[in-house]
């Protein structure tokens, strides 16, 4: 492209970004390998669009179908195909259509890269992988032990196997070469034949083809120039070794993502996996400085700041009284007394139009039973969310309708607003005895999703819409689709909720002993102050440094899914596991880290 004209893309971008000095410096950067600390609401998805353009323009990538993009969902992937679809041809000035732009460029998540690698290049480990791997159905590892069909088909030692994988990944290990083909070999003789294929075994055979035939590899990594990888925070360790296969010298890495939103590292993601990767490989490191979100509530912006910075210098900011964000809480004597405040001010809000409301809790239990009663008591309407990945309802829903939906469009793969509406027909009719309160919300959640598809990605191939569908059962990530939900007021976990907003949200059940589980090692715990706040000890033991940031990572992405405001409520009340009460409860430390002044909420 001629200086001139890369010069007027420039200043184009640099207006689109108001200036923004770190956001610019990743998209003007002259390194090649870039790993961006990007918070939500700091605008990641924009900078990463506009770098996109710019390497494209300045000619360090041939087009855009030679840029590979990773995720962790394809409904993540989806909406970021989309922007850049619509936004890459305004930036360049080009007549390429957004559909004909969306097309070229390759955003998907781990799975579905290696579906697309498996479909090429599977038949290379088994003649069974000729099959077109969407038509297995996808089963964890551990759920072998109890599945009809297959537990008799394993042997013990073969399940051990299988199990012994999933428990490596979880405990952020790596399996090496020898242990991913033997395996491999157990699934290709006893689990594809039966028409199941494991979760981990899609990425599994991948690597195994990578280790067996390196010029399969080389492939993959001469044809993607640019490798970039969004919510990379979350990588786990079989994705960052798919990752170290696919990068070669030459590959262009733009990481994105977000260490204080790293909240699944008790199912593998890899501590510290941002600087291990900016070591490795070199990596210009810039941390994104500016808070769009909340740049019109002062409060807030200084709320998230100073969350960072204690995560930053482990819990010893520097931060002045002037600089001290407040942070409104509800306080009740009891779970009752605290419910009923949380309730009152949803009533306000909803009176006040001021748009959809999400309460959170870090788990189910006794207190979001009470609010649920009090919602309910002042005739309220509510979506209830509060789903785990190990609810037996919640798991059997996604395994039932990953089975009915390849049934009936595995092969055609022909989907259409009619067809989708008969889908979910089905499923209903399958649970039309339920009376299960996770069922009826999966359901209502099931028809949200097919509008959604159905109006919003009706431009979507049908292909790409079969791989969204399933990739959403086989991941059991039904719950990401209360974003599509009608109701003003939701009911969720942190965790389910990460990745979604609302205009305001209330962190519930903000306790010692709830929202963080290390009171019982924390020197603080004998302190019989007065006080109803907790605070963290001045000098934190080392053993607890580690887990206290795990802790505050989820506290953050709890408040952070406000777009407006975010409250916390508590309560001197709780329950514990086996029903026992105690009447001694504070608000948990976290909630009072240094910059954090707790103030009565109205």
């Amino acid at each position: 492209m001629p200086n001139a004209i890369l010069a007027e893309l420039k200043a184009k971008i640099s207006k689109q970004h108001e200036g923004d000095d770190k956001q610019l410096e990743v998209i003007f950067s002259d390194s090649p390998r870039l790993i961006v600390e990007a918070p939500a609401g700091y605008g990641k998805t924009t900078t990463m669009i506009s770098r996109i353009a710019y390497l494209y323009a300045s000619g360090g990538i041939p087009n855009p179908k030679r840029i590979l993009g990773l995720t962790f969902s394809v409904n993540a992937a989806l909406k970021v195909k989309r922007e850049v679809a619509e936004k890459l041809p305004v930036l360049l000035g080009e007549q390429n259509s957004p559909v004909a732009i969306g097309e070229k460029v390759t955003v998907t998540n781990y799975h579905g890269f290696c579906k697309g690698v498996l479909k090429k290049y599977g038949y290379l480990i088994s003649d069974v992988l000729r099959k077109d791997v969407n038509l297995f159905k996808a089963i964890r590892d551990s759920e072998i032990s109890r599945s009809q069909g297959l537990n008799t088909t394993l042997s013990a030692s073969e399940t051990q196997q299988l199990e012994g994988i999933e428990n490596s990944i979880m405990a952020s290990i790596a399996p090496d070469a020898q242990t991913i083909h033997e395996y491999n070999d157990i699934v290709i003789r006893k689990i594809l034949p039966l028409e199941y294929i494991t979760h981990n075994a899609v990425i599994l055979f991948v690597l195994e083809i990578f280790a067996r035939f390196p010029e399969v590899r080389k492939f993959y990594q001469s044809y993607y120039p640019l490798l970039v990888v969004d919510e990379f925070q979350d990588t786990n360790s079989i994705a960052w070794s798919l990752l170290e296969s696919i990068i070669s010298d030459h590959t262009q890495l733009v990481f994105l993502g977000d260490p204080l939103q790293r909240i699944y590292g008790f199912i593998g993601a890899l501590p510290d996996i941002m600087s291990t990767a900016a070591t490795k490989y070199g990596m210009t490191q810039v941390a994104l400085a500016r808070n769009y979100r909340f740049r019109d509530n002062p409060e807030m912006l200084k709320l998230d700041a100073n969350i960072r910075a204690n995560a930053a210098t482990c819990f010893e900011p520097e931060i002045t009284d002037f600089d001290t964000a407040k942070l409104p809480v509800f306080w009740g004597r009891t779970q009752k007394e605290e419910a009923c405040k949380v309730v009152a001010k949803v009533q306000s809000l909803l009176q006040d139009d001021a748009g959809k409301i999400a309460i959170l809790f870090r788990g189910r239990g006794k207190n979001a039973e009470i609010v649920e009663a009090e919602l309910s008591n002042n005739s309220i309407p509510y979506f209830y969310g509060m789903f785990t990945d190990e609810d037996l309802e919640y798991v059997e829903f996604h395994n039932r309708c990953q089975e009915m939906f390849i049934k009936k469009f595995g092969k055609s793969k022909n989907i259409n607003k009619k067809a989708l509406i008969a889908f979910a027909e089905s499923v209903k009719t399958a649970y039309s005895q339920s009376n299960v309160k996770t069922i009826d919300s999966l359901l209502y959640l099931l028809d949200a999703l097919v509008e959604k598809v159905s109006v919003d990605y009706s431009d979507l191939l049908s292909e790409d819409k079969y791989t969204l569908l399933l990739d959403i059962f086989e991941n059991r990530q039904l719950k990401q689709a209360m974003e599509y939900v009608d109701s003003r007021v939701i009911l969720s976990t942190v965790h389910g909720a990460k990745g979604l907003e609302w205009d305001y949200v209330i962190l519930s059940d903000v306790e010692q002993w709830v929202f963080t589980f290390l009171c019982r090692d924390c020197p603080s715990l004998r302190n019989t102050s007065s006080s109803t706040v907790c605070k963290l000890p001045k000098t934190l033991p080392e053993q607890m440094k580690n887990p206290i940031l795990d802790d505050l990572c989820v506290f953050y992405v709890g408040l952070t899914r406000a777009r407006k405001q975010a409250y916390l409520s508590a309560s001197g009340e709780r329950f514990n596991a086996r029903g026992q009460q105690f009447t001694n409860g504070k608000v948990c430390c976290l909630a009072s880290v240094d910059g954090v002044k707790l103030v009565k909420a109205d």
